[in-house]
Parts: C-alpha cells; structure tokens; sequence
C-alpha cells in the first residue's frame, strides 16, 4: 500500500458571522480537502465562501466540546474569539489530523498551525 502525507498550513481563522467559520493561509481561503470551501449556506443565511457552519459546528461538537454553535447568549464576538482559540487549540493538539484509505494509497492529513509573529 502507498503511503502519502498532505500538510494543510493554517494561520489564521475568521468567522463572518454567528456561526460562520473560515480558514485561511497567508490571508488565502484554504480550499485543499478535507478544508474544501462551500459556497454557501442557505441555513444561516450566508452567501459566501466558508468552511464551517452552525450544522458543522453541531457535528464537532459531538466530538470536541469545546466548539458550538452560537447560541444567542452572550456577544456574538466574544464566541467568534472563544471558538476562534479553541479551534487553534485542536489544530496544535493534532485533534483534526486524520488518516483516510482510498484506492491503494494511505492517507495522513495533518493541519498545522503557522505562526505568523
């Protein structure tokens, strides 16, 4: 079996909105699976390009609970932050990092934070 290894760089994460979040490379939305962009989310009214919406964010949730969606409590910007550092905190533990088969070739997706200062 063939073994291949794919580094997604991340330095920096933004939320458009409640419940809205994006990845980003050297100020580029990163488009490169398993960050691949949707162009829109009709649930959350936005209509732009993105990697994570609120459904998404009930899907992580599940596993990490430090992310959630917005839930209406609070200021929007102070859970934009919180989510913002807990993501950052998954990517450097390696908590997104995963290893997919398919065909005859092994894959280990690893993201990684790149500090810009």
């Amino acid at each position: 079996m063939n073994q291949k290894e794919i580094v997604i760089e991340i330095d920096e994460i933004k939320s458009g909105k409640a419940n809205i979040i994006s990845f980003y490379r050297n100020n580029k939305l990163i488009d490169r699976a398993p960050l691949k962009l949707k162009t829109k989310s009709e649930p959350f009214n936005y209509h732009y390009r993105h990697h994570f919406d609120g459904d998404d964010l009930v899907k992580i949730n599940a596993k990490q609970s430090s992310v959630f969606p917005y839930n209406g409590e609070g200021k929007i910007n102070e859970w934009a932050n919180e989510t913002k550092i807990s993501l950052k905190t998954l990517i450097t533990e390696g908590k997104f990092n995963r290893i997919f088969t398919k065909g005859n070739t092994r894959y280990n997706v690893k993201l990684v934070w790149v500090s810009t200062k």
